[in-house]
């Protein structure tokens, strides 16, 4: 009698099965995406990982995408942990949020580009977009032309522009918030803080993943960490309020709505079992773009850290991403002809 083949055949001889094309997507968040670079760093601490080694494609919006720059310039959560709280000490110093200054922030932006591009530059250096060490899409919004812009490493050939742009460019142009900081000038263009439109840049890596990086959808795991979620009441006044009563909470209520819009899409796209959302839920008006204590932030990472381990292992630690190597004809310039396509994608 033939032996079953089920119990004969040697299991490392089948064929590997379709390697999964891993995205870290980072929100925005102004100070209080120090939460973020907490719970990253503690990963690491803890797992006794490298959080790049495990991700092919890394997003980050406004903050998040500060945070998405250090890792492509090859720093350490942990390390980023420590610039960036100095970074928001120095550009976001209570003297700005006094109330007198209310009016000044009526008619012009509240805190100063100038600082931030200082603080940045000592974060980033000199280093070139092309010169990350990680595939890195940074969304930002053009007011001149009304359009979208990403900012790409170069990780297709048709990518050629952005990767001779300064890091710390990028970071200016992600972060440059209405209000908070005067519009961003990059290359020409004016560019405003990309979570306008994607404070949660998972879709928007989704399909930079499909569509550049020739990713099948079934392979796509995403780990979108994002920057505390605070929720808060409706209050009955604002369903029939005028701007007057819009004025304060429109912002951040347009953001957690476009932010919950992303998840449900994202996690539709690839899947809920392969997109991952991380938060800390904390009550309404804890923490502001502007406002949060840092040693807050630092133990909501630590408590918040342990809940995510697991998942991280479970879903994302056996995957190592492969190594990254830029295009090499991004610093030749673009062929004649090849148009600028929208978004950034030339």
């Amino acid at each position: 009698m033939p032996s079953d083949p089920s119990h004969t055949r040697d299991p490392s001889a089948s064929p590997p099965g379709p390697k999964p094309f891993q995205v870290l997507a980072l929100d925005g968040g102004g100070v209080k995406a120090l939460f973020t670079a907490h719970v990253l760093a503690r990963l690491e601490a803890d797992l006794g990982v490298r959080i790049t080694d495990h991700f092919d494609l890394i997003a980050g919006t406004s903050a998040g995408g500060i945070l998405a720059l250090g890792l492509g310039a090859g720093l350490a959560p942990a390390e980023i942990v420590e610039r960036y709280t100095d970074l928001t000490e120095r550009v976001f110093p209570p003297s700005r949020r006094a109330p007198w200054r209310v009016g000044a922030r009526a008619l012009g932006p509240v805190y100063s580009g100038a600082l931030l591009r200082d603080g940045l530059s000592e974060v980033l250096g000199q280093r070139l977009l092309g010169e990350s060490t990680k595939r890195l899409i940074i969304p930002s919004w053009d007011v001149q032309r009304a359009e979208v812009h990403i900012f790409k490493t170069p990780h297709h050939p048709r990518l050629r522009r952005d990767g001779r742009i300064p890091m710390v460019d990028v970071a200016m142009a992600t972060t440059a918030a209405p209000t908070y900081f005067e519009a961003a000038s990059v290359d020409g263009q004016r560019l405003v803080d990309g979570g306008v439109w994607a404070n949660n840049p998972s879709v928007v890596a989704i399909g930079e993943a499909v569509s550049m990086l020739d990713a099948d959808l079934d392979d796509i795991r995403v780990l979108n960490v994002g920057t505390v979620d605070q929720r808060t009441n409706h209050a009955e006044r604002l369903d029939t309020g005028g701007w007057l009563n819009w004025a304060k909470p429109a912002a951040s209520f347009m953001i957690t709505a476009a932010s919950r819009g992303t998840q449900g899409t994202a996690a539709h796209l690839v899947g809920k079992d392969d997109f991952v959302r991380f938060d800390a839920l904390v009550p309404g008006n804890v923490f502001t773009l502007d406002r949060a204590s840092p040693e807050a932030l630092a133990g909501l990472a630590a408590g918040q850290s342990r809940v995510l381990s697991p998942l991280f292992t479970e879903r994302f630690a056996e995957h190592t991403a492969d190594r990254y190597t830029p295009n090499p004809q991004h610093a030749d310039g673009e062929e004649p002809g090849t148009p600028t396509m929208p978004g950034g994608a030339a």
